[in-house]
């Protein structure tokens, strides 16, 4: 498991890149959310990427601050 917060930690990072916006004060809880998401609804031995974009998307649409 801490090898898969560490993988989700970096593909976050890498959407902000993407974005263009800096890491976020509360970019823990950020990856602690998407990862209970990932948990709960991706595949738990075929999640990728997009379950973590999803994720992403989640935690925005529920108005959380980044």
């Amino acid at each position: 498991m801490k090898k898969k917060r560490k993988v989700i930690d970096s593909m976050v990072c890498h959407i902000y890149s993407l974005i263009g916006i800096d890491r976020p004060h509360n970019h823990d809880a950020i990856v602690e959310y998407i990862f209970d998401d990932v948990n709960e609804t991706a595949d738990p031995e075929d999640w990728h990427s997009g379950d973590v974009d999803i994720a992403f998307r989640r935690f925005l649409e529920k108005g959380y601050d980044i």
